[in-house]
């Protein structure tokens, strides 16, 4: 294990990152001190996940990620065998902590990905897609399973981004694109459990719903307006001090810093994950070896797509998905693997002098040819 020397760090994603860390330590104390100290904890430990992942080597974990992803997929398979928690089998109760594998999933797929598409050029044909997509809808079935819908939203955009950087055909790309909409009506009707379609009607009809389902949603609207321009103040919004708004401290928590720390914080830390995503991408330019440009694109897809959504449900964009806004929410599985993750990709922008090879990364040459 080495670590690497500070000035060669790529001090835009550190500066994102802690940014967003501080902006979602600040007001989830104002939203809990029991969740406070937690997370602090798990800040902690995630800060050891990321010096681990950024002083080994990048290409050692590439080449071990088959067996990461075979670890990650079987536990996977014996969260279903657990006791549910809270209605769903996505959580490993350990005693003092409950593991969510669907998170180490996300970190096995993007180091997988790298790892099947690094050195291959026929990610241009039809057929070169096949593995690609199996690595992605055997994990996808197994989540969709627990049920946890929001988790298995976010592994799709980390298998077309990285396809895409890897050369694959973006008309291949949005057939298969289309034909995950045409599949939506059986999954309606096969797949989504009733409390699923409800938040989508409520998500279209918030007046009908405004009892139950979509209780949340307009809480959230309350508080992002009653925050205007500068905010009520830390520990002085109503949604928060009230507890009128659920999952403030994970889900919703975005809704307490636009009613606490107004537009102006909200802005700044939506600044920050502008931030990550435009330093990532630079970063995934300036690599020239496959893996780890790809690996880069997968960091920066899924954390930058994760945020997304999270703030398009508190927002009422978007319905009701259960995905926590990541480095902010409350929760150490997801703040430990995000953190990982940010490792992962600071790990490549120090190696963006590897020679580049061709004839290893030309799926785009070819397909354009």
């Amino acid at each position: 294990m080495r670590f690497p020397p500070l000035h060669k760090l790529d001090f835009l994603v550190l500066a994102a990152v802690g940014g967003i860390i501080a902006i979602g330590l600040y007001y989830l104390q104002s939203v809990s001190e029991i969740y406070y100290r937690r997370q602090l904890v798990w800040a902690g430990v995630g800060a050891a996940a990321l010096l681990t992942t950024l002083s080994v080597d990048y290409q050692a974990l590439v080449k071990r990620a088959y067996l990461g992803y075979g670890a990650a997929f079987l536990l996977l398979v014996y969260v279903l065998l657990t006791p549910p928690i809270r209605g769903a089998h996505s959580w490993i109760n350990l005693g003092f902590f409950a593991v969510q594998p669907s998170e180490i999933m996300k970190l096995a797929l993007v180091l997988t990905l790298a790892a099947y598409l690094g050195p291959r050029d026929n990610q241009w044909t039809a057929r070169g897609l096949v593995v690609p997509f199996l690595l992605l809808f055997l994990p996808l079935a197994l989540i969709l399973r627990q049920p946890d819908l929001g988790s298995a939203i976010l592994l799709p955009p980390i298998l077309f981004a990285m396809l895409f950087a890897s050369g694959a055909r973006i008309m291949h790309l949005a057939l298969i694109a289309a034909a995950g909409l045409a599949a939506a009506v059986p999954m309606w009707m096969f797949v989504l459990k009733a409390y699923q379609k409800n938040r989508i009607y409520a998500f279209l009809n918030p007046e009908l719903y405004s009892a139950r389902e979509a209780w949340q949603l307009i809480q959230s609207l309350i508080a992002i307006g009653q925050g205007g321009w500068s905010g009520m103040g830390w520990r002085h919004g109503g949604q928060n001090t009230l507890d009128l708004l659920p999952d403030k401290h994970t889900d919703f928590i975005f809704g307490i810093i636009a009613e606490e720390g107004g537009f102006v914080t909200a802005a700044a830390l939506l600044a920050g994950y502008w931030l990550f995503v435009v330093a990532g991408l630079h970063i995934a330019r300036k690599c020239r070896e496959p893996r780890g440009k790809l690996i880069a694109v997968g960091v920066v897809t899924l954390m930058g797509f994760q945020a997304l959504i999270n703030i398009g449900v508190v927002t009422a964009v978007l319905p009701t998905t259960g995905i926590t806004l990541p480095l902010v929410s409350y929760g150490g599985s997801s703040l430990v693997i995000t953190l990982a993750l940010v490792g992962l990709l600071l790990n490549v922008g120090l190696n963006n002098r590897v020679a580049f090879d061709e004839h290893q990364f030309t799926g785009g040459a070819k397909g354009k040819g």
